[in-house]
């Protein structure tokens, strides 16, 4: 199964639901883009550096 097949379901489905909720299809997307953009998904966001060494 391909990201997008996995992925594209589910969104729609959020989509719809924020719809239902009230809120815009482009309000709901600028939102989940956003979102995307600022979130890390549990990666470190101040990795150690390769430089310097550690303490």
């Amino acid at each position: 199964m391909t990201a997008e097949a996995f992925l594209k379901p589910r969104l729609a489905a959020l989509v719809s639901e924020a719809d239902k909720a009230g809120y815009s299809q482009d309000v709901t997307v600028a939102l989940l883009i956003s979102l995307l953009d600022t979130m890390n998904f549990g990666a470190d966001p101040n990795p150690p550096s390769d430089q310097g060494g550690v303490a």
